[in-house]
């Protein structure tokens, strides 16, 4: 896939290109050197995450890369899934991640949009703009598939520092008139706006021993732990050995209108008139 000229040069300018799971083997080994240190060990574990590899089989296209030009550098990646929802977007499910790739993975009809799996940067060149074009690239996507809505359950990325406020009042928070939180933020300023929280977007359990591998922590009592990474406690609960994490998003959506629609199709798609219309790979995978 090219990219619209637009973002073409802005990539350029900053020295980098973009590459798909289509384009190589092996894409999603590769991107582990920007996947694993992106995350708390614990949110490697999320069950659903077993389809990782099943989502980078069926939907190549829709997983990328930004890879510095000069010195091949591996340095952002980004996730996402098309899927079919016929629900009012302010009804999405609260189960958020979960259930984006759950039902993505699961497709027994045609896309009508897609949503945001994950943008990973590496640390280094965090704070640069680069969340911005990964967002861009991730549009574009979807707008060569003729996918307009991109929902997204947005994990916003100061939440940890607040683990205790409930998600509905910390979405509530602002500076300088803008959402309070960096990441809301940035989808925000690309004209995004908050649907509702996903409460439930994602659930990991684990036995207590596993939750004290997870987090270099000990647990010595049933109780709600705040854990490193987490925007919410762990409750555990030594009676049943058994440590629950369940992890609230934002559900987010970027709606593209017909006029940028139609720009977007006529100033890049006339210079990709080789690629296959997109069509989903319709069968049913279950959740392990």
């Amino acid at each position: 896939m090219k990219l619209s000229p637009q973002l073409q040069t802005e990539m350029d300018s900053r020295n980098l290109k973009f590459i798909q799971a289509c384009d190589m083997d092996g894409f999603v080994d590769a991107a582990d050197v920007v996947t694993v240190p992106s995350w708390p060990e614990f949110m490697h574990h999320d069950p659903v995450a077993n389809n990782w590899y099943s989502m980078h089989e069926k939907y190549p296209e829709f997983q990328f890369a930004l890879i510095e030009t000069e010195t091949e550098k591996w340095i952002a990646v980004g996730n996402s899934i098309p899927l079919h929802f016929d629900g009012a977007l302010e009804d999405l499910p609260d189960a958020g991640w979960d259930w984006a790739m759950l039902t993505g993975i699961n497709a027994d009809k045609p896309a009508n949009l897609f949503s945001a799996l994950a943008i990973q940067i590496l640390p280094d060149y965090r704070g640069g703009g680069l969340s911005t074009i990964m967002i861009k690239v991730m549009q574009e996507i979807g707008l060569s598939h003729g996918l307009t809505k991109l929902i997204a359950p947005v994990r916003p990325n100061k939440k940890s520092d607040y683990p205790l406020i409930p998600m509905e009042t910390y979405i509530e928070w602002a500076k300088d008139d803008l959402p309070f939180d960096p990441w809301l933020r940035v989808h925000h300023r690309l004209g995004a706006r908050i649907l509702k929280v996903c409460p439930e977007a994602m659930c990991i359990p684990g036995t207590i021993k596993s939750w004290e591998e997870w987090t270099g922590l000990s647990f010595q009592s049933s109780g709600d732990y705040i854990v490193p990474g987490a925007l919410s406690p762990v409750k555990i609960d030594f009676e049943n050995d058994r440590g629950v994490y369940i992890e609230a998003n934002v559900w987010m959506l970027h709606d593209y209108d017909k006029k940028r629609t139609k720009a977007y199709l006529k100033e890049k798609l006339s210079h990709d008139k080789s690629r296959k219309p997109f069509k989903a790979v319709l069968h049913h995978s279950s959740r392990e």
